[in-house]
């Protein structure tokens, strides 16, 4: 579930939008950098698709929507997902 121990710092700095980084000081690297490049961030407040643009993946999840533990065959199309349950209560904690 966490990424190998060379990677841990680049997945946790905010400066690269790591999944495990603190949302709060991603915002803040986005502001910096809207102002070094001169732009403006959108107001996500007036925004029509505002709730479209505050969801966000869980860390555990491999592809947004699908719960973490279902295993996803590319080449098939197909996903798998866990029938017993102490897998499912596993993924689910």
């Amino acid at each position: 579930m966490l990424p190998p121990q060379d990677a841990i710092e680049y997945y946790t700095d905010p400066k690269f939008r790591g999944y495990l980084a603190d949302p709060d000081l991603i915002a803040e690297e986005r502001l910096v950098l809207a102002q070094k490049y001169g732009y403006v961030l959108p107001d996500l407040s007036k925004d029509p698709k505002r709730e479209l643009l505050l969801m966000r993946k869980d860390p555990r999840q491999i592809f947004f929507g699908l719960s973490p533990g279902w295993v996803i065959n590319l080449r098939d199309k197909c996903i798998l997902k866990p029938k017993d349950k102490v897998l499912r209560d596993y993924y689910n904690n």
